[in-house]
Order: structure tokens, then C-alpha cells, then sequence
């Protein structure tokens, strides 16, 4: 079955979304590679070998998708899929095995498989110009970087287990580093690696619309680090100290006001952070208790947010910044 992994193992529901470009920048300076707020988002069914389309407009899973019987995985490296436009294909990790499933967007078939030389693929990332994949492996503690248009995949040897990735500006990538307790700073071009000491077992990552900030959550600290990506070297701007461990992951709002934080399991909640003063802003607990969020990703006008929960098919929305969460099942009429 196909899914996302956190740090430490796979979760029960995945999430890959259709809109990859990155949003314009009226101001003309570079900056990370945010995504399109998704139309669509794609969500593994538990306990079955399917992935659930739900469409934001509707409010509903509008297709299931059965990976059971896609075409058998080609020899390394190789493709059965044309190169992809940005936001024509989806990218589904397997993660029983080393490859990824191709699935194209416009008919909801899955048209091909990559192999990757690493094993343990956690996620995968796609760059703005659809042309390039970043995929952190927890076993083998590396990052494959795959392009799509040469069909070339390229290894790069991590220093800890990678958990989440975010992209920078400037052409780096960001990489959390649980069992170092750093944040992983690694240049596309060189592969040459920077790290940045942060607090125990960091998991998630997102960098603001603007590529100023980076943000980084932790399984086993109530803390969150604000990291300045205008310094040289990257440094740690400020330590946010939160109400919930299990900070199983992190998403910047598309209008760049404000960061959101999930924590899992007991805690059950979210945090939102204010980037313009860096304090906490509010807190919004997740009924019921012990429900696990992993992702968390933003309707296309940035009115609503959902918010993943594993090992099962619920979801829980509220209205940002501090909308108060409702959570139902992605198949209830």
C-alpha cells in the first residue's frame, strides 16, 4: 500500500495534491518554491491498495483510483510516462518497496512506474517547474533528487534519518534530521550539506511564501523553531515554545501571515504562529481526542484548511487562521 511516511514509520493516510506551480511573486524576488493552493487532493484508503480523490469545490472524494493492478515497475530509473508538466502527474510513494506509481491527473489512471535505487522512500516533493523530484529515504539516509525531462536520478548521503523537506530559496532544500536534532541545508547543485542544530527529534518543515522563514516542528519538544533563511550561515531566529508535543507537522499559510503546527495523539490539536511577530496566536483542539494529523493543506482560495488525520478516512477543516476544526468522514453522504 501506498503512503507518506513520518519520521519514524509510515502513516495510514497519504496525501499528494494536483496543483504544484508556485504562485507568482509580484515583488520580482526569488522565492521558495510555495505551491498553489491544491483543487484536489489524493488520500490513501486504509487498509486497501486505492487512493481517494476529494475535490475541494464539491466537498467530495469524486474517484478512487486502484493500484493493485498498475504496470509493473520498469528497470532502474526508467519511465513509462511521458515528461510531466507541472501539475499533470501525481508521484505516489509505495512504501513496501522503491518505487513510485505515475499517476496522471487528467483521467485518474495510473500510467507508469519509477524505480529508485534507495530504499525507504518517505514523500516526495516536486519542484515548481514539475520537471524535478526530491524524495528523502529513512533507511538509507539519503535524498534521491530524480529528473523527470533526463529521466537521471542522483543520490546524495544524508547524516541522520530525513524526515520532512521543504524547498528554499537559492537552490536548497531543506531537510529534518531526527536522530541528529538538525535541520539538513542541502545545495541542489553540490549536493554540499549545512546543518543547523534545533531541538530533539525536529520532524516537520515549511518555509513561508516569501523564503524568508523556515519553520520546524518536533515529535518529542513543545517547541518550535523560527530559522532566518536571510542569513548566512541559516540561523535560529527564535524558539516558540508550544503546548503540544507530537509536532507531527507544518504548513505555511498561502497568504504568508501564518504558520499552523499539528500535534498529534493526546494532544490532538493545532497551533497557529503568527511570521509577523513570531509568537503564538492561537490553539485549536482536534475532536476527538487521539486523532494523528500528518499534513495539513489549504483549499485554492486560502479560505479553508484541512488537516489530514492517519489510519483513517477522516479529515477535520477550519476556516484560518482560528477557525474552530470540524472533523467528518471523507465517504459520509
Amino acid at each position: 500500500m501506498g503512503c507518506f511516511w513520518t519520521i519514524g514509520g509510515p502513516v495510514g493516510i497519504a496525501l499528494a495534491v494536483l496543483s504544484l506551480a508556485a504562485r507568482p511573486n509580484p515583488s520580482g524576488a526569488e522565492t521558495a518554491s510555495s505551491p498553489r493552493p491544491p483543487s484536489k487532493v489524493f488520500f490513501e484508503v486504509p487498509h486497501t491498495d486505492s487512493i481517494a480523490v476529494f475535490d475541494f469545490e464539491t466537498r467530495r472524494v469524486i474517484r478512487q483510483i486502484d493500484l493493485g493492478s498498475e504496470p509493473k515497475p520498469p528497470e532502474e530509473g526508467a519511465r513509462e510516462a511521458p515528461a510531466a508538466p507541472a501539475g499533470q502527474y501525481v508521484y505516489w510513494i509505495r512504501h513496501n518497496g522503491n518505487d513510485l506509481s505515475v499517476i496522471d491527473t487528467t483521467d485518474y489512471r495510473v500510467v507508469g512506474r519509477i524505480l529508485l535505487r534507495e530504499k525507504g522512500p518517505g514523500s516526495v516533493t516536486v519542484a515548481r517547474d514539475g520537471q524535478t523530484l526530491y524524495i528523502p529515504h529513512y533507511q538509507a539516509k539519503a535524498l534521491t533528487i530524480f529528473d523527470l525531462k533526463e529521466e537521471k536520478q542522483r543520490v546524495i548521503p544524508l547524516t541522520g534519518f530525513p524526515g520532512d523537506i521543504a524547498i528554499a530559496p537559492r537552490g536548497t532544500l531543506l531537510v529534518t534530521s531526527r536522530d541528529s536534532n538538525q535541520l539538513l541545508a542541502v545545495d541542489e547543485a553540490t549536493g554540499r550539506i549545512r546543518a543547523v542544530d534545533v531541538g530533539r527529534n525536529p520532524v516537520g518543515v515549511a518555509v513561508t511564501p516569501d523564503g524568508s522563514q523556515a519553520y520546524v516542528s518536533h515529535d518529542t519538544e513543545a517547541v518550535v523553531e523560527v530559522i532566518d533563511l536571510t542569513a548566512v550561515p541559516y540561523r535560529i531566529a527564535k524558539r516558540i515554545k508550544v503546548k503540544g508535543t507530537g509536532g507531527s507537522a507544518v504548513a505555511a499559510g498561502p497568504d504568508g501571515k501564518y504558520v499552523y503546527v499539528a500535534h498529534c495523539c493526546a494532544n490532538s490539536s493545532l497551533t497557529v504562529i503568527s511570521v509577523e511577530t513570531m509568537s503564538v496566536t492561537c490553539e485549536l483542539s482536534l475532536a476527538p481526542k487521539g486523532l494523528d494529523p500528518t499534513r495539513i493543506v489549504f483549499s485554492p482560495g486560502g479560505d479553508e484548511a484541512l488537516v489530514l488525520n492517519s489510519g483513517s478516512m477522516n479529515i477535520s477543516t477550519f476556516r484560518p487562521p482560528c477557525g474552530e476544526p470540524v472533523t467528518e468522514n471523507l465517504f459520509d453522504p
